[in-house]
């Protein structure tokens, strides 16, 4: 009788890495959708750049009427991609398992590795959704957030459309729970027909659904609790550019190499502290149309970018506060139709120690990810692999040591993440009190 040239064959890392990539690819949707456009730029051969790309905004003129030209001074904004986090995972085994079935190794071994270490990078990304500058609650008439209804998911939806993000690539990340409850919010809807049907038998959030491109589920969404902050403090009215590093720039200077997102606003000493993620408006400061500059008369959300202690008096937030020129016109980057008024109130979007969790829909180029092939690695080991599936890099390597006589094996990634826009994410908040 042959023998089975599957069960007997040696499993090669070029093997383990494409099962390991194949696996992962139904899981951790939110990997799998944000923008890839700079990955190529990293580790080319004959052109390594480092480990820092800056990646350029788009430039935000001014229209100006009638014949007359007046030439506006650009200054281009970058955000700095840098590479700079590795995950790993590893695991050693015998000869003997290296050669057992190809299906029953990826069960033992790759699939809760793969898990492990993708997992690892999922969670790192949805953090970047505490940048998320804009939040719509369901709330009860107590102020208490509530499950999102279809009109919570809407109006999140419409705000992107304020923020002038692109109708398509829109996307719904959900933890479990929440999911559950958005779908059997969604069961009465009678139209369409066919993916409501397709909702009721699977349980599941489809695709198309409130102009939504997909629905993702995601354990990994973050659990948040705002900041005890009490409402009461007010702006005095400066505002200053805020680099990540906490160097502070004066607000006409757009700096083209640090990111450009971020402003510092001066308020009365807080009673009370922020969270990073915290969600605020400011009285009198309203959107604008990001094309026309025409105000919306609706009020500029704002994320608190760092903590904030209790007693501090100036506040980081994103996206960075532009008003018009001081003539009233018109001013390049202008993100609202007024600089805060001295005394003007901050106010929290929420209740203070509310903990919710950050449930979000955002467009695919809000976030970016780059992961870069790492060097495949000769002469001390035995066997190196590497693959990429869906824009994610993968090295598996496998290395003897002879002492103990045990192969093991690790897998590595390498990669970048950078917030690019961050009103063009929502926060949709759900309570985490389900009756559990």
């Amino acid at each position: 009788m042959r023998p089975n040239p599957v069960s007997n064959s040696i499993i090669n890392n070029q093997m383990i890495t494409r099962m390991a990539l194949a696996l992962r690819r139904n899981q951790n949707s939110l990997v799998q959708n944000v923008d890839r456009s700079y990955q190529d730029q990293f580790a080319q051969n004959g052109g390594k750049i480092g480990d820092t790309v800056n990646v350029r905004l788009p430039n935000d003129n001014v229209a100006i009427e009638g014949a007359t030209v007046n030439p506006q001074g650009m200054q281009e904004r970058s955000i700095p991609l840098v590479i700079d986090k590795r995950w790993n995972t590893s695991l050693s085994f015998t000869t003997q398992d290296r050669t057992l079935k190809v299906d029953r190794f990826a069960e033992r071994y790759v699939a809760p590795s793969v898990n492990v270490l993708v997992g690892a990078l999922a969670a790192d990304l949805i953090g970047l959704s505490l940048q998320f500058s804009n939040l719509v609650r369901n709330v009860d008439s107590e102020g208490n957030t509530i499950v999102p209804s279809s009109n919570t998911w809407l109006r999140a939806n419409a705000i992107l459309s304020e923020c002038n993000a692109e109708a398509a690539n829109r996307y719904a990340i959900l933890d479990p729970l929440s999911e559950a409850d958005t779908v059997a919010g969604l069961m009465g809807m009678f139209n369409p027909a066919g993916e409501i049907s397709d909702i009721n038998r699977s349980g599941r959030m489809g695709s198309r659904l409130l102009g939504v491109s997909g629905w993702m589920q995601d354990n990994t969404v973050i659990v948040h609790e705002t900041g005890s902050y009490d409402g009461q403090a007010t702006a005095t009215g400066a505002v200053n550019s805020f680099t990540p590093t906490g160097q502070v720039v004066p607000s006409a200077n757009i700096s083209s190499v640090a990111s450009p997102h971020m402003s510092l606003i001066s308020v009365s000493a807080l009673n009370g502290g922020f969270k990073a993620g915290d969600i605020i408006t400011i009285t009198g400061v309203n959107r604008v149309n990001r094309i026309t500059k025409q105000s919306r008369a609706i009020p500029m959300q704002f994320v608190v970018a760092q903590d904030v202690a209790s007693g501090a008096t100036s506040i980081p937030i994103m996206p960075a506060l532009i008003p018009p020129n001081s003539d009233g016109s018109a001013a390049l980057y202008q993100t609202v139709d007024s600089a805060p008024a001295n005394g003007a109130k901050v106010n929290l979007i929420g209740k203070a120690g509310e903990v919710t969790r950050r449930n979000f829909i955002y467009h695919k180029k809000a976030m970016t990810l780059a992961t870069v092939d790492l060097e495949m690695v000769t002469g001390a080991t035995i066997d190196c692999g590497r693959d990429n599936l869906d824009g994610i890099s993968l090295r598996t390597l496998t290395y003897y040591d002879g002492p103990v006589d045990v192969r093991g094996t690790r897998m590595d990634l390498l990669y970048g993440k950078a917030m690019l826009r961050p009103d063009w994410g929502v926060v949709v908040p759900s309570p985490t009190d389900d009756g559990f």
